[in-house]
């Protein structure tokens, strides 16, 4: 995970940052509420530069214990983010 770039949210549930490749990432640490989750994805997305000619990509990276809990929301959301924008979005479970 590339943490150099430009941060521009941290908080104690969540950090978001942009590398210097362009790439949003989103780290989620605590368990935060749906609607927070699209607006992190929205805000990343809405600041990713789009100059470069390539699609936007966003990484969300999630603790499995939360991933087990968030699971069927997320997922279902990114579904719909990548069939409705031209971004490019990942999620890494992170532990065991």
């Amino acid at each position: 995970m590339n943490e150099t770039g430009r941060e521009f949210r941290n908080t104690k549930s969540y950090r978001i940052w942009i590398d210097t490749t362009g790439t949003g990432h989103i780290r989620i640490v605590k368990r935060i509420n749906f609607s927070t989750f699209i607006s992190l994805c929205r805000e990343t997305y809405l600041a990713l530069d789009r100059t470069s000619g390539l699609s936007p990509r966003i990484i969300i990276y999630i603790p499995r214990s939360l991933y087990d809990v968030m699971s069927e929301n997320v997922q279902e959301f990114i579904t719909f983010c990548r069939s409705c924008t031209d971004a490019v979005f990942e999620l890494s479970v992170m532990g065991e």
